[in-house]
Formats: structure tokens, C-alpha cells, sequence
């Protein structure tokens, strides 16, 4: 008899396990091939591992693996061809549930793809005991460019890597790895009888179906379930399916031009469409870039959708009849993986995939088209059953945390929540509720910002933590009592970093989204909040936010603004954490806005392949940062849990009408080996209204002279030099630009790159077209000389065709530190003056201070003012 141990595995999740392995075992009539990979009897074909003869599952011996001892468990020279066989199945045993995991790595290098190229299987160790591991290939994870399943050269399990880290009392035994090729499997894979006997038969409403199921006519229990789901009041979808227009209500002009190409099989993902036949395979990639998002994507069925509004709009059943041809033959050609969550490159079982489906798609399309003759009572059943094997899935395979966790549960709560049928809804809807509910203090820092400090991932945690919300309020279903008011920092969040035109900054894997859609949606949930409506409503409602500068202290985020208007100065200014996800190694970048453009700007976001610009995108060379010997930082590797800030930073930040200061540091490493060869130091002074000040300390950890490279990216059609000053001048005719002025004599040194590609990738921003990429003018300022170097640099917005003002800059340096004398054109003077932390006081043409940043205006009559004091 087979039992379930694991404390969430429903009974319906037990019986389709049963299901697949019973249709395994009447496979095992016919003969199939099968090989025996490792029957670990001999401790010669491994590495890393002892051979144990008293604890084994099958034979004499199996393979103990301590991960204490070692990190990693090899198979010695593996067979190289496994094309014969379809799928894996092998023994792992527990000695303890230590919650940590493991990978399995089956490599299958490309020479012709950069980075390694290899299949993956996760193990998490959850257990104690044996348990049997059981995966096709085609769910197995996917890397880059494998060669394929008769080209595979590594076999290794290993416990670093990948996020995880060797847990010390993590030790497993491995026995019996097995290859055999098994019968196609089609979906659903729960039967009738199991699917009604997942249901609550007791209900009263469901008294036609008990009948019928109980006496086994399940043709007459499916037509009596479906009577049940057309006739039920509660629960409630946004949208009622009896409210269809009839034949004189509707819109005559309705364009169904999307509709009639999705009809054709012209179907989109990552917006980019493919012509499929009568048959659409779910699994291919069609893009040049083979793009792994697009078949991920393309599962998640958008185009139902689309199709389904076209029906609602003109009661035309050709779309209902291709969505029924669609959703039927995804479900039968893609049956849920067992014992897996899939998440490889190709799997249409991706759980944020699930999630998605569940939803978004799934029920939008399924409740518009209740009330079509060709969603026929056997395609209901089909798709009711199918989201249930998604309930499954989804609570035997939740994340870690990141905005996935928030796709999976906010799936699971809907399926819990608009079938409660089904006996295991409530724990669905309390597994998922439970969990969302965490994720909101977990997840979401203080200031409010989301820890994968991308503004765009921000906004899918925020969109899926307030879909369960509002299917829960419109269903009355009881979320923890505080779940709602913990929204309101992540709306406040988007007012916090917004740029003067609205939108935010494209900070790691975002691109530049709009900030006044969030917060018609925060002011929506919270009215009180009346500068989210002022936003929202672009300064026509409500009231203008009491603060401009701000500082988000757990993200290390400083915005320093000098007002609210769309042509103000704004500076955004990166001094944190890495982040738990979709990291770019950026640490103390800088974005410009000011007189209604973005002047200062980055790399933003490309598609998630492995092509050059999607590794240009990451690195710090897309960036306004330094870089150090010719080495990029390099934060990536650790444990993401590392990447996650627990307290406010130590970073200072001041704010006063007069300036703003803050500061950040990073001494995480640069280069692949991590190796510290320098710490950098980056201080930026917001001169209001008028500059910034960006002030940068390299201080190596040697005595050898070392090159530092000053990266700024420009949003301008060009980029000169001024002679008199040194500055770059960053201008577009009529249009704003930016003048980058060096204050000191390490800072003076630029060369001017324009898309370049050889010897590296250096001056670019994606745009231009789909995964397209165009050049921009990238002044990459450098310093080489041993011990600690100073690098300084006033940002001067430009108004359309207005010249710098700055008629000279005069630069010193001493024992005591650097000082510039910075003369504009109408006479007055800027005295700029940064001590070093050894000396007492510092002075420049008859000023003193002994403040480690002072900033003193003298005008062209002597008189003087004190800017700025930084002690």
C-alpha cells in the first residue's frame, strides 16, 4: 500500500500518484528498455563518497554522501549516450530532514555556448528515510545549450551552487539509479473516479452528483457537476457569465483582428508571434535567441483571454471552439509532472506558470465561456480537473520566496476559492492566505521596498499579494487581519522613488514602468492617501507629497529631488544590498532626471538568454559605477538569503533645504575570484537646486598601482569636451543634456565610448526594437596610481541649448586632501574642499575648514556663504 508522509499532500494528490504509477505498472506488461545507471554496489564509479554495506535499499551496498565532508558526489566516467531512454528514477536516503538541498548535475557541454551547458534535477532534504525520486527528461532542469541526451558527459550531485550551501549534518545515501523509457503519458491524469472522490459528496447541493458518482455513472456525475458550477451564486469571479450581451447588446464595432490570428494559431509570447498548424506543440522554441521565456510564456495562455472577450463581445462560437481545441489539447499534451516542480527550460509546468494560469487566464477565460455550447460538459470537466492537479502542484512545490512564492499562492488561494468543492479548498485557500501573509513582512522591507530590489518584480509580489486580496473580499473569505494594511509601504514605495516624469527607474531586471498606474491602484485601496491621488492624477486631485528628497534605508535607496514638478532635478542613488533576485552587479550607480529627461541612465532590463547583451546588462559596465583594474564587481554566488538586508545600513543621510548627502560603500570584491582589491567609497552631494557633487575614494588594499575606470552612461544624441573645464557635455539639440565637470586631477583622464563590441561590450542600452540593442555616449573616466585615489566630478543638468556655466575649474591636491575652485561665469565661485581623514584642517584660496566635505559659495563681491558641512 502506498502512503503519503508528507504533512500537506492532499488525498486527491496521493490518488493521482497512484494513478500515474498504476499506469506505469501495467506498462510493465510490454517489455521496455531499461538500464541500470548505478546500482552503487561499488564505491569505484564514484567520487566524493564512501561505500556502505549496512544501509541500502536494493543489493549489498549503496553510496554515503556526507555533505559535511564534501560538496559534491561524482560519477566516474558515466555513459555518454542516453537517447534510448526517456526517463530516471534512483533511491535517496535521509539521515535527517535538515531542509537544505542538493543538486542533481548532468552535463552536456556545448563547445560552441560560453558557460556550462547541463540537465538538473532539485533535491531538498525534508525527509528521513527512503524515498524514491522518479523525472522524465523533458522535466528536468535546463541550462544554456546542452548538446542533448546522447552527449552527456558529468554526473554529480552537488550541494553547493545554485543558492544552496552544504548543511554539516546533511548525510544521504544513494542506491539504484535507473534508466528505462516509459509510455507517453496524457493529462489529465485524474480519473473520474478520483476526481470525484475528491469531492465534498456530503454537500446538498451536490446531491445529484453523489447519486450519480456513487453509482458509477460518471457521465451523468460530470453533467450534474457542471449543472452545479452554471447554477451556484457563490462564489463570485469578477466578471458573471449570465451577464453576457445578448445578440442586441452587442457591439458591432468590436475588433476582432487578435481574436482571428489567435483562431489561425498565430500565438505570442515575449512578444514574439509564431504560426503553429492545426496542432500546437507547447514545448518548442521558435526564437532566434531560443529564448527560454518564450516557451515558459507561451503556457501561460494570455490569448485565451483575448479570445474569450471576442466571444463575449460577439457571441461568435468560432472562438469558443478554438479555445476548447486549445485548452483541451494543452491539458492532454502536458500532464503534470510527479514528484517534481519542473521549473527547467522547456517545462509548461513552471510554477510560476501554475500560478499564473490559475490566476489570470485559466479562470478569466473559463467563467466567460461558461455559457457557450462548445465548452462542452467533458471540456468543463477536463479544465476543472486540470486546475485541480494546479492546486497540487503548486502546495507540493511552493518557492523559497522572491515574487514567485506570491504567483504560486495567489494561483492556489483562486483555485481554492472558486472551487470549494473540492475537500481540500479550505486548506488551499489557508495554505496560500498563511503564506502571502508572511511573504508581506518577510518579503517587503520596512521603507517598503520588495527584497529583490527591482522595481518591476516589486509590482508582481504587489499585484499578487492584492489579487488575493480582492477575490477574497468579493467572496468574503477571511485574510489575516492586518493582510491589507500591509500594502499600503508598497504603494508608498512607488511614491518614494518616482522619477518627475512618472515612472520608475530601471533599477536590476526593470525596465522604466509607470508609477502612476500603481498608485491609481494604492489610491483605490488607501483614499486617505491623497498625495498617491495627486500622482495618480498627474497634480489635478489631491495634494503634493510634504517631502521630495528621501532615503529607503534597508534598500540603501537615496532619491534626492529638488521638487515635484515634471522638470525638476532628481538623482537616484543605489548604496545597498544585492537583492534576492534578478541582481545586476551595480552597487553606487546613479540615474539623472532633470528638466523633463532622463539625462544619466543604465542598462535596465534584456531578455533572460545568455547572448552577450544579456551579460553586458548585468555587469557593472552598463552602469554608472567603477570599475576596478578592468574587473567588474562581483556579488553573485553567495546564498540569496546573504543578499537581504536585516537592519537599516549604516550608510549616512542627511537632508536640509540647502543639500542632501548620502554614501555607500563597496568592498564585496571584484573580478570572477572575488578577490578585494579595492574598497570604493562614493559620496554624493545634492547642491540644491542647481548640481550634484559625486565624490569617489578608491582605496586598494595593496601598495600596487591600480587602474580605476568611472563609467557614465549618457541619454544624449552626443557627447563633446570642453577644453577650458575638461567636462563632458552630454546634448541632444533642443532637448536637455548633462555636463559631467572633474573636480579633481585623477578625475580628468576620459575617453568617450560609443557601442563599442570588441574588446568588450561597453556603451549600450537596450532599444530600438525587441531585444534590439542601440549606442549610447559612455565618458568612461580614468585613474591609475597606487594608494588611495580621490575621484570627483560635478553632475550639471542643462536646460534645452543652455551652455555650462562654469567658466574654469582649478584643482589642487595635498597631504591634507583636494580642494577645487569652481568659477562660473557670472563672477561667483564654488569652493570645494575634502579632507582626509589623517589631517586636522584643509584650505583652498583664503578658506579653512576642518569638516570632511565643505562646500562654500563666494560671490563675485567676497561676501561668502557656507553650502554645505559634511563632519
Amino acid at each position: 500500500m502506498i502512503q503519503s508522509s508528507h504533512p500537506t499532500l492532499p488525498r486527491t494528490l496521493f490518488l493521482i500518484v497512484c494513478v500515474a504509477l498504476g499506469f506505469h505498472a501495467q506498462g510493465q506488461n510490454a517489455p521496455k528498455p531499461t538500464f541500470a545507471l548505478a546500482d552503487c554496489e561499488s564505491s569505484d564509479a564514484w567520487s566524493g563518497g564512501t561505500l556502505d554495506t549496512e544501509l541500502r535499499h536494493g543489493g549489498t551496498a549503496s553510496i554515503r554522501w556526507d555533505h559535511g565532508r564534501s560538496a559534491n558526489l561524482s560519477m566516474r566516467k558515466p555513459p555518454t549516450d542516453w537517447s534510448a531512454y526517456n526517463h530516471l528514477s534512483l533511491w535517496i536516503h535521509s539521515e535527517k530532514a535538515t531542509g537544505s538541498r542538493f543538486l542533481l548535475y548532468i552535463g552536456s557541454e556545448n563547445p560552441e555556448s560560453k558557460g556550462p551547458d547541463y540537465y538538473s534535477r532539485m533535491f531538498t532534504l525534508d525527509f528521513t528515510g527512503w524515498k524514491r525520486y522518479a523525472f522524465f527528461f523533458d522535466n528536468a532542469g535546463k541550462a544554456r545549450h546542452p548538446l542533448g541526451w546522447d552527449h552527456i558527459t558529468q554526473v554529480r550531485f552537488t550541494a553547493s551552487g545554485w543558492g544552496n550551501t552544504p548543511h554539516p549534518e546533511a548525510v544521504v545515501h544513494i542506491d539504484d539509479l535507473v534508466l528505462t523509457k516509459e509510455p507517453p503519458v496524457t493529462g489529465p491524469r485524474l480519473t473520474d473516479h478520483a476526481f470525484f472522490d475528491a469531492i465534498d459528496l456530503e454537500r446538498p447541493e451536490l446531491a445529484a452528483v453523489a447519486t450519480a458518482a456513487k453509482a458509477g455513472d460518471f457521465r451523468a456525475a460530470r453533467a450534474a457537476f457542471v449543472r452545479h458550477i452554471k447554477t451556484r451564486e457563490t462564489p463570485q469571479w469578477h466578471v458573471d457569465w449570465r451577464t453576457r450581451p445578448g445578440p442586441n447588446e452587442r457591439r458591432a464595432t468590436y475588433n476582432t483582428a487578435a481574436a482571428d490570428r489567435i483562431v489561425a494559431h498565430e500565438l505570442t509570447s515575449c512578444g514574439i508571434a509564431h504560426q503553429f498548424g492545426e496542432t500546437i506543440d507547447w514545448s518548442i522554441n521558435p526564437t532566434k535567441l531560443k529564448y527560454r521565456e518564450w516557451t515558459w510564456q507561451l503556457s501561460r495562455h494570455p490569448f485565451w483571454v483575448t479570445l474569450a472577450h471576442a466571444y463575449w463581445a460577439t457571441g461568435d462560437e468560432t472562438y469558443a471552439r478554438d479555445f476548447v481545441h486549445q485548452m483541451t489539447g494543452w491539458v492532454r499534451d502536458n500532464p503534470v509532472p510527479i514528484g517534481t516542480a519542473a521549473n527547467g527550460a522547456g517545462s509548461r509546468w513552471r510554477t510560476i506558470e501554475t500560478g499564473i494560469r490559475t490566476f489570470s487566464s485559466w479562470p478569466n477565460s473559463f467563467f466567460r465561456f461558461l455559457s457557450s455550447p462548445s465548452f462542452t460538459d467533458d471540456a468543463v470537466i477536463t479544465m476543472v480537473k486540470s486546475m485541480v492537479e494546479h492546486a497540487h502542484h503548486l502546495i507540493a512545490h511552493p518557492s523559497r520566496g522572491g515574487n514567485w512564492v506570491c504567483m504560486e499562492m495567489n494561483g492556489l488561494f483562486h483555485v481554492g476559492t472558486l472551487f470549494p468543492e473540492f475537500r481540500d479548498a479550505s486548506t488551499w485557500r489557508q495554505f496560500a492566505a498563511e503564506r502571502l501573509h508572511r511573504e508581506l513582512t518577510a518579503q517587503v522591507y520596512p521603507d517598503g521596498a520588495q527584497i529583490e530590489l527591482a522595481p518591476g518584480y516589486h509590482g508582481v509580489s504587489l499585484h499578487n499579494f492584492v489579487g488575493t486580496m480582492r477575490l477574497a473580499q468579493l467572496n468574503d473569505m477571511p485574510l489575516p487581519e492586518d493582510y491589507a494594511t500591509n500594502l499600503e509601504r508598497m504603494y508608498n514605495y512607488y511614491l518614494k522613488i518616482a522619477m518627475p516624469d512618472r515612472r520608475t527607474p530601471a533599477l536590476n531586471d526593470s525596465g522604466w514602468g509607470s508609477v502612476m498606474k500603481a498608485l491609481r491602484e494604492g489610491y483605490a485601496a488607501f483614499p486617505e492617501r491623497k498625495e498617491f491621488q495627486w500622482i495618480a492624477t498627474g497634480g489635478r486631485h489631491g495634494t503634493q507629497p510634504d517631502f521630495a528628497s528621501c532615503a529607503l534605508p534597508y534598500a540603501g535607496w537615496y532619491v534626492m529631488r529638488s521638487g515635484w514638478q515634471k522638470d525638476a532635478l532628481y538623482l537616484h542613488f543605489e548604496a545597498g544590498p544585492f537583492g534576492y533576485g534578478h541582481q545586476h552587479e551595480d552597487k553606487l550607480s546613479l540615474i539623472v532626471h532633470a528638466y523633463g529627461k532622463r539625462l544619466l541612465t543604465e542598462g535596465g532590463v534584456y531578455a533572460y538568454d545568455s547572448s552577450q547583451w544579456r551579460r553586458y546588462i548585468l555587469s557593472t559596465r552598463s552602469h554608472n559605477t567603477v570599475m576596478i583594474d578592468g574587473l567588474e564587481q562581483k556579488r553573485r554566488g553567495a546564498p540569496r538569503e546573504t543578499y537581504v538586508s536585516t537592519a537599516p545600513l549604516p550608510n549616512r543621510w542627511l537632508a536640509s533645504d540647502t543639500c542632501d548627502f548620502a554614501e555607500g560603500w563597496y568592498d564585496e570584491g571584484y573580478g570572477e575570484d572575488k578577490k578585494r582589491i579595492a574598497t570604493h567609497h562614493r559620496r554624493v552631494l545634492f547642491v540644491k537646486p542647481q548640481y550634484w557633487l559625486v565624490i569617489d575614494r578608491l582605496t586598494p588594499a595593496d601598495n600596487a598601482a591600480h587602474r580605476y575606470d568611472a563609467l557614465f552612461h549618457l541619454n544624449t544624441a552626443d557627447a563633446t569636451t570642453d577644453d577650458a573645464t575638461g567636462a563632458v557635455l552630454g546634448t541632444t539639440d533642443g532637448q536637455p543634456g548633462l555636463a559631467i565637470v572633474p573636480l579633481t586631477e585623477e578625475a580628468r583622464a576620459v575617453e568617450i565610448i560609443n557601442g563599442q563590441e570588441e574588446p568588450c561590450v561597453q556603451g549600450w542600452v537596450p532599444g530600438g526594437g525587441k531585444y534590439e540593442m542601440q549606442p549610447i555616449p559612455t565618458p568612461v573616466f580614468t585613474s591609475e596610481a597606487p594608494g588611495p585615489v580621490t575621484m570627483a566630478w560635478m553632475l550639471m543638468p542643462l536646460r534645452p541649448d543652455e551652455a555650462l556655466d562654469v567658466a574654469s575649474c582649478e584643482l589642487a591636491a595635498s597631504d591634507a586632501g583636494e580642494t577645487a575652485v569652481i568659477t562660473f561665469k557670472d563672477g561667483r565661485s564654488h569652493l570645494l574642499l575634502l579632507r582626509n581623514g589623517a589631517s586636522k584642517t584643509i584650505s583652498t584660496a583664503g578658506a579653512t575648514s576642518n569638516a570632511e566635505i565643505t562646500l562654500i559659495e563666494r560671490r563675485s563681491d567676497g561676501a561668502e556663504q557656507r553650502l554645505v558641512t559634511i563632519e
